[in-house]
């Protein structure tokens, strides 16, 4: 070890101060420079360095000189977190000592904090008695704990802070600021990134874990079920990228440089989480790297942290086929998957089940509400003709386009639900009368109604009980009539088809859709903002909110702690168990069959008061994008100036 062996005589003896003057050729392998007499009379201090030949070399560098704080470091003052058992120990243990040998001198000692040490957010300190001057030993305010790391134990209230900090979306920066705005010193930043680095690898292998549980769970589910292969588990997915849209105006490609696959299973009303997968270009290390003129390829290079290059596409069949060769590891098959209109990660999955199950297919069922958004879309855009609408003005027929799609879409969800409540589910029954539905459904739109009553389900065709006075779109925005040709009559009833075909019900025929994985977007929202892009730590953001929605808030961040090897407080439990309670009764709360009315209802009549407002008041804002900028003329115009000019040459 160093220091073991006998120093050479030509060594700095501790506490030597040697000047530049002092210096010969003979104590390094190279010059110095020339300018010797600026460094005259300073002090110098010597580093190690490591050449291409062997042995090391001893370069003496001066000391920088110690710049004066304009703080005043004996001044302690502000607000400290620290551990009330640990301050009741350092009280106990100053007492003490200084009764055993101060007691003849000072019966009644009075202390002030003598020494303060910071580590992390944690503290050490050491009291002073203003009679005597007794000193007390130094004592650390905080728990610690092993984390297998070089150096010093890690506190407990450090882990705990990275560990909150994965569900929040603040980094280290801004808690730094904050702790700074609660008059608390904040702890260094590079210590905070490596400890935070410790905590991200944790709380990925404690998901992990947590998600083969669920698995397992499932598995047991389809058992008690009788299910003839439990281990075929139906899924659902999606695919989530940190920009709001897909291209970008300053870089090539796709303006995402992370993309975020999920798979919840559908067997269950729980709809765990039971595979995600994270592909990520962010490396800063090589893009630093690569600014300095080093040629460095991500990934590839030590302490990479993309897994994807620069240039790769994002692909969710990509993260698709990753997430099957996940579950086929643990001897899981996807039988139906549900998925959006824009995801082909059905097709990535059956690739990856059919490397061990070469006959296996994937059977690609569609969300009903993806597809209802799908069909208003189209409908806004179809090319109906000018006199199907009433309206005298192109802003007016335009208007009356959007509540007829909004109405298509509300009337063929009111469709499919009553039918599965008339015919039981029974999907067979339900197939046959769609020809009739379309076919009055039709008629209905064009103001005849004599089929209503039979086939329409919705509509009953009468003067006040008709589906133009029942629907909050038609009767609110005054659209009484539409006069259609047979084009509009073709588009409408291809538009109808979306939801109301043979193909659309064999896509929805279980019901299943996407809302859970919608639903843990918007939450890996809080810990992954869209504006902040975390390149070494995203995954374990991502591990801590899928734990956290898989097993729930109090159970995750109660198990997240002791698998870091810290412990919280009966309070905080208690503070976490009203956390939890509060957030189920709000996820509850929502599913109510009356909540969900007064909604609908809450939503009718705000459309209807916004058509009497704007009856009577404009509602135009003013605002047009680029109303302001230069307008460049078009091709024809740009010709038909040149020919005028050349005539009038």
């Amino acid at each position: 070890m160093k220091g073991d062996r006998k120093r050479k005589s030509s060594h700095f003896l501790p506490g030597y101060v040697k000047k530049v003057s002092e210096v010969t050729q003979t104590d390094y392998d190279y010059d110095l420079p020339s300018t010797s007499a600026v460094y005259e009379d300073q002090e110098l201090s010597y580093v190690n360095i490591e050449l291409d030949s062997p042995g090391s070399h001893r370069v003496l560098r001066p000391r920088p000189e110690k710049k004066e704080s304009s703080f005043d470091q004996n001044e302690i003052s502000g607000n400290r977190i620290i551990n009330v058992e640990k301050m009741v120990e350092m009280w106990n243990i100053a007492i003490q000592t200084h009764a055993d040998e101060e007691a003849e001198v000072c019966a009644v000692p009075q202390f002030k904090i003598n020494t303060e040490e910071k580590w992390g957010i944690g503290w050490k300190y050491s009291l002073k008695c203003l009679n005597c001057g007794y000193i007390s030993p130094v004592v650390k305010l905080y728990k610690e704990i092993t984390t297998g790391k070089r150096g010093r134990k890690a506190a407990v209230v450090n882990i705990n802070l990275q560990a909150g900090l994965l569900d929040m979306p603040l980094g280290n920066s801004r808690t730094r600021l904050l702790l700074a705005d609660l008059d608390i010193p904040p702890p260094a930043e590079s210590g905070m990134s490596k400890l935070s680095s410790y905590v991200s690898s944790k709380t990925t292998d404690l998901n992990n874990e947590s998600m083969r549980t669920k698995v397992e769970e499932v598995k047991n589910v389809n058992r008690r079920r009788g299910a003839s292969n439990p281990n075929v588990i139906n899924g659902a997915l999606d695919g989530r990228y940190n920009c709001l849209t897909i291209g970008h105006s300053k870089k090539p490609g796709q303006g995402a440089s992370q993309s975020i696959g999920i798979a919840c299973e559908t067997n269950t009303d729980k709809k765990y989480i039971i595979s995600a997968v994270l592909q990520n270009k962010l490396c800063w290390t090589g893009a630093w790297l690569r600014n300095t003129g080093i040629t460095v390829n991500c990934p590839g290079h030590e302490g990479c942290t993309a897994n994807l290059t620069r240039h790769a596409p994002l692909s969710e069949r990509e993260m698709g086929r990753i997430i099957g060769e996940d579950l086929s590891i643990q001897g899981v098959l996807i039988k139906f998957a549900t998925t959006d209109g824009d995801s082909t990660s059905a097709t990535g999955i059956e690739e990856a089940m059919r490397t061990l199950h070469p006959m296996w297919k994937v059977e690609r069922l569609a969300d009903p509400a993806h597809l209802s958004s799908s069909q208003f879309r189209q409908c806004f855009k179809a090319n109906f003709s000018d006199g199907m609408f009433s309206g005298k003005t192109k802003v007016e027929k335009t208007n009356q386009k959007k509540t007829l799609s909004q109405d298509i879409k509300s009337r063929c969800s009111l469709v499919i639900k009553e039918m599965y409540s008339t015919y039981c589910g029974d999907v067979d029954k339900l197939k046959k009368q769609l020809p009739k539905i379309l076919q009055a459904t039709v008629m209905c739109y064009d103001g005849d109604c004599s089929k209503c009553r039979s086939n329409s389900v919705v509509c009953s065709g009468g003067h006040s009980n008709n589906w133009w006075n029942r629907s909050m779109f038609l009767a609110s925005n005054n659209l009484t009539s539409l006069e259609m040709n047979d084009n509009d009559k073709f588009l409408l009833n291809e538009l109808l088809k979306t939801r109301l075909s043979e193909e659309a019900i064999d896509k929805t025929r279980y019901k299943t859709d996407t809302q859970k994985c919608e639903s843990i977007n918007r939450s890996i929202n809080i810990s992954l903002p869209k504006s902040v892009k975390y390149g070494r730590n995203a995954m374990g953001r991502l591990s801590s909110t899928f734990l956290r929605s898989n097993i729930g808030i109090k159970e995750a961040t109660q198990t997240k702690a002791e698998f870091l090897g810290a412990k919280l407080s009966p309070k905080s439990l208690q503070a976490l168990s009203s956390i939890q309670k509060k957030s189920v009764f709000l996820r509850d709360y929502e599913t109510r069959p009356e909540v969900k009315r007064r909604k609908l209802l809450a939503r009718g009549r705000n459309i209807h008061e916004f058509a009497k407002y704007k009856k009577f008041n404009s509602t135009d804002s003013g605002y047009r994008k680029g109303q302001l900028d230069k307008i460049l003329p078009s091709a024809s115009q740009q010709l038909d100036d040149d020919h005028s000019y050349s005539h009038s040459k």
